[in-house]
């Protein structure tokens, strides 16, 4: 499935295409990468204008290192989006899907982030923009902002079946924030019930 662009591009046209490449693949090293955005007949000019859009992405702290490849006796390293990576692939218009299953792969232990790309699609732009926001300020995605993407859901146009299956998700991936989001509905149900008494 894929996802609704963001109306304002912040990135050169060559490093969204090494996000976007790297959206649908998995870890590759610096060469991989560049075969890979500029099949063949290679410009061996492009080399250059590709290392130069790498470093620049690691610079924005959208790609690093996640492990190694060795190849005649020499380690390379191999590069793969971070958080703010994966959440501008998204706004750029990556599949979900290809995402969350690379990010499983790259990142076992990352529930919170797996979770949030689980829940996407219910979540649409406004959940990945308050993802990305939270990674920005904080370098990563943490339990509060699940529920603060959740809450706002809540609060859009966003139908009662599709908010059950973000909660069902969270159910089962991360009871902890489950708890925390029910007992905020619950409290917000008791404030609404309370204003509508008085009226």
């Amino acid at each position: 499935m894929s996802t609704p662009k963001s109306k304002s591009n912040n990135l050169p046209p060559l490093q969204k295409r090494i996000i976007l490449y790297l959206a649908k693949h998995e870890h590759q090293t610096i060469n991989e990468i560049n075969l890979g955005i500029n099949p063949p007949p290679r410009n061996k000019s492009l080399y250059k204008s590709t290392w130069t859009a790498f470093k620049a992405l690691k610079g924005k702290s959208m790609i690093k290192e996640v492990t190694s490849k060795e190849w005649r006796g020499n380690e390379y390293p191999c590069f793969w989006l971070t958080d703010l990576g994966i959440f501008t692939a998204l706004v750029e218009g990556a599949d979900i899907q290809d995402l969350l299953e690379k990010t499983i792969k790259t990142y076992p232990n990352n529930k919170i982030l797996q979770c949030c790309l689980k829940i996407a699609p219910f979540t649409g732009i406004e959940g990945y923009r308050i993802a990305l926001s939270a990674i920005l300020n904080k370098g990563k995605l943490e339990q509060s902002d699940l529920t603060t993407i959740m809450l706002t859901q809540m609060q859009k146009d966003s139908s009662i079946e599709q908010f059950k299956q973000s909660l069902g998700i969270l159910k089962k991936d991360l009871p902890e924030v489950y708890e925390k989001i029910d007992k905020q509905i619950k409290q917000y149900a008791d404030f609404l019930k309370k204003i509508g008494e008085m009226m």
